[in-house]
């Protein structure tokens, strides 16, 4: 049976605003799109790591409360599980203070299986710090080789911006493998010094990978690149602000690709209109369920 493979980092926000904390959720994308998938009953594992410590066992825990396979999640007892720290004030996101402590030895596990039409899930800082990339690139060179789908999140802090030349040659090569790839217009704006998708996927995407989707939150729309062509759908505002939409629309992109097992890479290589059309309505449509589910005032606007 086909699977969703996620690899990302566990780590715990803790939301701030006006200096006094008002509540903390499991972080990530990655991690958030894997505990959405498999609430809906897909085929989840999650790759990653989490420090036997009392925020590893929450994330660890939230997961498989989702259903989704921790088995290869290695938990390691040098070192703690990543903090993230999220300050806002009337104004909005004003700062990202990290916390982390991995021990030297990462992915003590054994990988999973990679079988063709299989989606990987990959990016954020797990894709671009040089501990990781030593064990992970095999993984989705082998991923490729299977003819597995390998849909890629490049996420960079704003505080790491200053690291940016150091690490394209990695973003690059992630961008390369890559058979799909899902962007924020922070991340754009980060990587490219620009928030405009379509410069970014001309100019730059395109001559590594013929598929971006791209959530542009403020402009209420996603888009999707697909080599010269390009559909956009809407986004409704009280959405598109809440915490859980882009892993929402990770979580509806990735379920939609395995629900047509006709979209292969080489599909993908060249998506007709009907398939990204079917792709984004899936993201909206996901996005919206996992936002409707948020309880807290804190969630809902970013």
């Amino acid at each position: 049976m086909k699977k969703i493979i996620c690899i990302g980092e566990c780590a715990l926000d803790i939301v701030f605003e006006n200096g006094v904390p008002v509540g903390s959720m499991p972080g990530g994308r990655i991690i958030n799109a894997a505990a959405i998938m498999s609430r809906e009953n897909l085929p989840v594992k999650v790759v990653s790591e989490a420090s036997r410590d009392s925020v590893g066992d929450m994330i660890v825990s939230h997961l498989s409360a989702a259903g989704t396979d921790v088995s290869g999640i290695d938990r390691f007892t040098e070192g703690h599980t990543p903090v993230l720290i999220y300050t806002r004030d009337d104004k909005g996101l004003t700062s990202v203070t990290r916390y982390e402590d991995y021990p030297d030895e990462c992915f003590d596990v054994v990988w999973p299986r990679i079988d063709e039409g299989d989606i990987v899930i990959y990016g954020g800082y797990y894709a671009l710090d040089s501990r990781m990339r030593q064990r992970m690139m095999p993984l989705l060179t082998h991923a490729s080789e299977r003819k597995a789908i390998l849909v890629y999140l490049p996420g960079f802090l704003p505080q790491q911006q200053t690291r940016i030349t150091r690490v394209m040659p990695a973003m690059f090569e992630n961008l390369e493998i890559a058979t799909l790839i899902l962007t924020r217009n922070q991340d754009l704006k980060i990587i490219f010094g620009t928030e405009n998708a379509e410069d970014s996927f001309r100019n730059h995407i395109n001559f590594y990978c013929r598929s971006l989707i791209n959530v542009n939150a403020t402009g209420q729309r996603i888009c999707y690149f697909g080599g010269t062509e390009v559909t956009e759908a809407e986004i409704p505002a009280s959405l598109c602000r809440s915490l859980m939409w882009n892993a929402g629309a990770v979580a509806g992109v990735a379920g939609a690709l395995l629900a047509h097992p006709e979209f292969t890479p080489e599909v993908l290589n060249a998506p007709d209109e009907q398939i990204r059309r079917t792709l984004l309505e899936a993201a909206v449509k996901t996005a919206a369920e996992a936002a409707r589910e948020l309880t807290h005032s804190w969630q809902q606007a970013h």
